[in-house]
């Protein structure tokens, strides 16, 4: 019972890598709309891991170890591989190299989380997190394909993002984290937790462009929030 204990959260980091390795070969394929829901898949499990290991108290360096590895890929090879597949293929090596940048600021990104874990604030990641920089651009390649929208302005705009994600990775901008929750905790929790369902109840008619939208929004809102981040 004690190493199932152990076993539980991997088992949810294994099914993320699976997810995110579904999604770089349908995106090969040219299947985008599956790639894109390979990595939401990848998200929910990546979520999973590492609350399970928390609930069973069953948290270990292997298992963060594990979880970064998964992350890169979900998070950096998969979207990247998909806005190659998507569009940069007609960049030419402008597109080999936007596709790299990506892959190499989530690398640097989760080293610089893993060695920064136990100093940085609860409160904010320090740089836009590897999870919602890929949500973010697979987020509108998903928007694009579900509402057919094939054309230059879209590709340009697809490769523009990806780009803008990655260097927020890297950046110094604070992004609020949710871990730290305002005010009465309880209330906090539940004000979130309504705007996820309503969100998700969104998702049947808008379909992706929902969580680009959402994404989005949060991106912008901590932009413009950073002169009162840097003063807290």
């Amino acid at each position: 019972m004690k190493t199932i204990r152990y076993i539980i959260p991997s088992v949810f980091s294994l099914l993320a890598l699976l997810s995110a390795y579904y999604a770089v070969l349908e995106s090969i394929n040219h299947h985008l709309s599956d790639a894109c829901y390979g990595v939401i898949a990848a998200m929910i499990f990546d979520s999973l891991d590492g609350r399970s290991a928390r609930f069973l108290n069953s948290c270990t360096k292997f298992g963060a170890s594990l979880d970064s590895l998964v992350d890169m890929m979900a998070y950096g090879v998969a979207p990247a591989m998909m806005t190659y597949c998507w569009c940069l293929y007609k960049f030419g090596k402008i597109g080999y190299l936007l596709a790299f940048i990506m892959c190499a600021c989530a690398g640097l990104r989760l080293a610089r989380f893993n060695i920064m874990i136990d100093v940085q604030d609860k409160r904010f990641f320090r740089g836009l997190s590897s999870t919602m920089a890929g949500g973010f651009v697979v987020s509108f390649i998903l928007t694009c394909v579900q509402y057919k929208w094939y054309n230059t302005l879209v590709f340009n705009s697809s490769a523009l993002i990806m780009f803008i994600s990655s260097l927020l990775m890297v950046s110094n901008i604070k992004f609020y984290s949710f871990k730290v929750m305002p005010g009465n905790k309880k209330v906090s929790t539940t004000i979130l937790i309504l705007i996820i369902l309503g969100l998700l109840a969104l998702v049947p008619i808008y379909k992706g462009l929902v969580v680009f939208a959402f994404l989005a929004t949060y991106i912008g809102i901590n932009l413009l929030l950073q002169p009162i981040y840097n003063r807290i």
